[in-house]
């Protein structure tokens, strides 16, 4: 619940994108569990938690690791060559493993 995570707001644009802040995971899964209580509408917004790397592991120390200890991540069989993050793991740079959550809509 304490981990901080990356939340885009879906109902603003940017520069063709949706802006983000960081918030503690517990208060993102209680924003979604009022927005669907509200009739998915909420004062704040259509929020997203959108490119957290859950998986990361301490490549990049400044940009926090959730769980390092933990084994979160595996590739799904059909994508078991993993060129992408074989590359990045190899050169410790960063990584293409991300969670995404949301409410419908």
């Amino acid at each position: 619940g304490e981990a901080v995570v990356p939340v885009a707001n879906c109902d603003v644009k940017e520069y063709n994108s949706n802006p983000k802040e960081q918030l503690p995971f517990k208060e993102f899964v209680e924003y979604w569990r009022e927005y669907i209580g509200n009739g998915y509408r909420s004062s704040r917004g259509c929020l997203y938690l959108k490119d957290w790397h859950l998986s990361r592991s301490g490549l990049i120390p400044k940009l926090g690791i959730a769980f390092p200890e933990q084994d979160v991540y595996t590739t799904p069989v059909y994508f078991s060559s993993d060129w992408l993050n074989e590359y990045w793991d190899a050169v410790a740079v960063d990584d293409f493993r991300f969670v995404y959550m949301g409410p419908k809509g």
